[in-house]
């Protein structure tokens, strides 16, 4: 074609700003005689520049500013394009680096965001959850006689007004049978601000030792296989309180060998015009006698203490500890760990301050036997899981710190530093020729990404096991309230095994655990991120690498434990100081308070009825259908059981039984086995002499103890009721 024939078409393409064109036309005036003028040159690099074709652009501009110089018509225009030109470059650049980068990290974090969820997803199919709508806390287990296990912990009741029932939190207990399945839940003592089973032990003749929280104070309690209570010398329920709990902790009850039972923990005691809190023990007859106080003072009385935790040693001395620290204002120090030993009688053996390495307080929250002699406790430091492992005389054999760890791997956490992340996926799908993400899951895989908050790590409990310890850890990020549970394994040299975290979005806890025969282990806690609403107990099984384990092979039942090796239990150091005991207080005398019930009710006591006396009513037990019947209240001389007086019929109705209540057979567990009589020492004079015992409840007995508790204000007179009926907390299965 005619060069001037090329020329007009391109004064039209540039006139009608037709970039493609114009650069076509150029391509085929470069393949005449005559080539292109500079001003052509011009031209090209501007239809680029519209076209956005930036590298194009700039070489152009380049070759126009180089040929014409500041004698060229567009001269300004061209300055002014390559300028425009070199910033798009620039940014080309940077967001190709920019994708390339967020390509990297999008891959690295979407692919173990989807590794989590899975994770996540399997957790909530092997997890059993029981509850109802209200916070309900599992804090100890206990193997019963029958094969399967009773958790103990928090029942949160609602307000009931029809039934007169406060809302409250009531110690409560859960039997579940070999296969994990709910059997029957019972509440032992009625509802306060702050009840809470935290200790459970099954004893050698049958029954359970509880411990716990109730009203303010610590209190310990004996019941029988089925949760009913044992009578005591008196013929009143098994129940003491033995310390107050200003912060609704404590309640650590064991075994003390042959010599009874022995309840531990700190109390604030009034001494030479200061309120040092400081640890003690109580020992307790088999019968629930209090045989005497011991406050461990000497040095120790400068110190503000904690004591969250206790274990029972082979030869019967009792390892306590939780946290110490300076009661002096001026005194700067951070807290260090604690630890007492004591003999089954309460004398000391020794007790040891355990400084932090490092900074941070240090803290001690769970104890258990160690192999081959001594003690494993675990706790925090800072924001650090603390282990440390003792001889039996107390001194450190070796101690381990272990840090937070994310869901999420390290090179996750670059997407936090990515601006306009959505955006930049978006274009690296397009590129790629991949699906867009779907809607949330940028934000989802950021926001598991990039948790804010300090993070932390601490233990609720460890357990020993065959060649080592299993340490039931929780951590997170600056909220408490979003929590993970953490199990790490580790050897008897603290060597670690295996690390795993487990839960879901949301408040996950494990606080006690249970070995099964196939090396495998049972846990308990609480979580609010799946179940029927609040917080709900929560039961699943691993095997021996923390992997989820089908319910097969749990163990075998209780058996009675043999008697106590003669261990030689460590006697207290020469010149070491007696420990102080507190002197009793006389006990005012006054007229015999009114009783209280478990729902905050109160009743007038025996000399101040009426010549007819009332029939009372135990609580409803729970069967595993859901459906309630009425537990055996009291046992006969001959251990045949009296029908309470009251039943509930199958429509919900409230049936009055006769005066005179029939004999009926014992009643039978859900596993075919005939309920556990209270053990000879528990009986009451008038079950010995053949005769029912006085009907009285654990919330009544506490009542007429402590004056009422939640039920009355200080300074009034409870007015009293009609006793009635209250069923336990109704829990549901998913």
């Amino acid at each position: 074609m005619r060069h001037d024939v090329l020329k007009h078409r391109l004064n039209l393409a540039i006139r009608g700003k037709l970039p493609k064109q114009t650069i076509d036309i150029i391509a085929q005036l470069r393949k005449t005689r005559l080539g292109v003028s500079g001003e052509t040159l011009f031209y090209e690099a501007h239809a680029h520049y519209q076209l956005k074709n930036w590298t194009a652009a700039y070489r152009g501009l380049v070759a126009y500013l180089n040929s014409v110089g500041r004698k060229g018509r567009n001269y300004k225009t061209g300055i002014g394009l390559f300028v425009e030109t070199e910033r798009e470059i620039k940014k080309k650049r940077r967001m190709s680096k920019d994708l390339a980068r967020a390509d990297r990290i999008w891959t690295i974090a979407s692919a173990a965001y989807d590794r989590v969820s899975n994770q996540r997803n399997a957790w909530k199919e092997k997890v059993k959850t029981f509850g109802g709508p209200k916070d309900d806390m599992a804090w100890a287990m206990a193997r019963r006689a029958k094969g399967g296990f009773l958790i103990g912990g928090t029942f949160e009741q609602t307000a009931d007004k029809k039934n007169r029932r406060k809302a409250g939190r009531d110690m409560g207990i859960m039997a579940l049978s070999r296969d994990g399945r709910m059997a029957w839940n019972r509440i032992v003592i009625g509802p306060a601000k702050d009840g809470s089973i935290r200790s459970l032990t099954a004893l050698p003749k049958g029954g359970f030792l509880v411990g716990g929280v109730h009203r303010g104070f610590q209190i310990a309690a004996r019941i029988d296989a089925n949760a009913v209570p044992i009578r005591d010398h008196n013929g009143d329920p098994w129940v003491s309180g033995y310390a107050r709990s200003k912060d609704g902790a404590g309640g650590v009850v064991l075994r003390a060998g042959k010599a009874g039972f022995i309840a531990i923990g700190a109390e604030i005691i009034v001494k030479d015009g200061k309120n040092p809190r400081l640890p003690f023990a109580v020992r307790l007859s088999k019968d629930g006698k209090s045989l005497g106080k011991t406050v461990y003072t000497g040095e120790a009385a400068r110190f503000w203490h904690d004591i969250p935790d206790a274990v029972a040693l082979p030869g019967g001395d009792i390892v306590a500890v939780g946290e110490t620290r300076p009661q002096a204002v001026w005194d700067t120090r951070s807290g260090m760990g604690y630890m007492l030993r004591i003999t089954p009688d309460g004398k000391l053996v020794w007790a040891r301050r355990i400084p932090a390495q490092g900074k941070g307080d240090l803290r001690f929250s769970a104890v258990a036997r160690a192999h081959g002699g001594g003690v494993i406790v675990a706790g925090h430091q800072g924001g650090r899981l603390f282990l440390f492992k003792a001889g039996a005389d107390g001194h450190e054999l070796w101690r381990k710190t272990i840090a937070h760890r994310d869901l999420m791997p390290a090179a996750a956490r670059e997407l936090c530093t990515i601006g306009r992340l959505a955006s930049l996926v978006k274009e690296i799908q397009k590129q790629k020729k991949r699906a867009q993400p779907k809607p949330g899951r940028v934000a989802a895989v950021r926001g598991l990404a990039c948790r804010l908050g300090t993070p932390f790590v601490s233990a609720a409990a460890v357990l020993a096991r065959k060649n080592g310890y299993l340490v039931l850890a929780f951590q997170g990020r600056g909220n408490r309230k979003k929590t993970d549970i953490r199990l790490i394994a580790m050897d008897n040299s603290g060597k670690i095994s295996w690390d795993r975290i487990y839960g879901h979005d949301g408040f996950d806890l494990a606080t006690s655990a249970l070995a099964t025969e196939d090396g495998g282990t049972i846990i308990a806690g609480a979580t609010d991120s799946i179940g029927a609403g609040g917080r709900d107990f929560l039961i699943f099984k691993i095997d021996r690498s923390g992997a989820f384990a089908p319910w097969t092979k749990l163990g075998p039942p209780a058996m009675p434990s043999p008697k106590p090796a003669k261990a030689k239990s460590l006697t207290p150091a020469p010149g070491a100081k007696s420990p102080e005991k507190p002197k009793p207080e006389p006990a005012p005398k006054s007229e015999p308070a009114a009783k209280s019930d478990g729902d905050g009710k109160t009743e007038t006591p025996p000399e101040k009825q009426a010549g007819d006396e009332e029939t009372k009513t135990p609580a409803a037990k729970s069967d595993g259908d859901g459906k309630t019947e009425t537990p055996p209240e009291k046992q006969a001389g001959d251990g045949e059981t009296k029908t309470p007086p009251e039943k509930q019929a199958g429509d919900g109705e409230t049936e009055t039984a006769p005066e005179k209540q029939a004999k009926v057979k014992e009643n039978s567990t859900e596993d075919d086995s005939p309920e556990v009589k209270p053990p000879p020492d528990s009986a009451s004079p008038a079950a010995k002499k053949g005769e029912d015992p006085p009907d009285t409840s654990f919330g009544e007995i506490f009542g007429s103890i402590f004056g009422g508790g939640d039920s009355a204000e200080e300074g009034q007179e409870s007015e009293p009721s009609e006793k009635k009926s209250t069923p336990p907390a109704q829990i549901r299965t998913p």
